[in-house]
């Protein structure tokens, strides 16, 4: 991270502090949440159109793998329940 960053952050925190120390309404409290919570939602930044569809394939391809060893495991433990059961 870089130090502007941090330096920002530890900022906010301070801020946040002092304006929490200050608000013991709860309606003044949630209304800080809520300030707080759009102002880190203002530093979000949106994928572009390439990084999603690599981060969509990405998932896809875990997904499926996970699937593939999933099932694998799934038909080696019936077939070695019907072996011992079904003798």
């Amino acid at each position: 991270m870089s130090e502007e960053t941090q330096n920002a952050s530890e900022d906010l925190v301070e801020t946040a502090k002092a304006e929490q120390a200050k608000a013991k309404n709860p309606i003044q409290r949630a209304s800080l949440f809520f300030r707080q919570v759009v102002q880190e939602l203002s530093k979000v930044t949106k994928p572009t159109r390439k990084e999603l569809i690599n981060y969509t394939g990405v998932v896809l391809g875990f997904v499926a793998v996970v699937m593939a060893i999933i099932s694998a495991l799934d038909w080696i433990f019936y077939n070695l329940v019907t072996f011992v059961f079904a003798g």
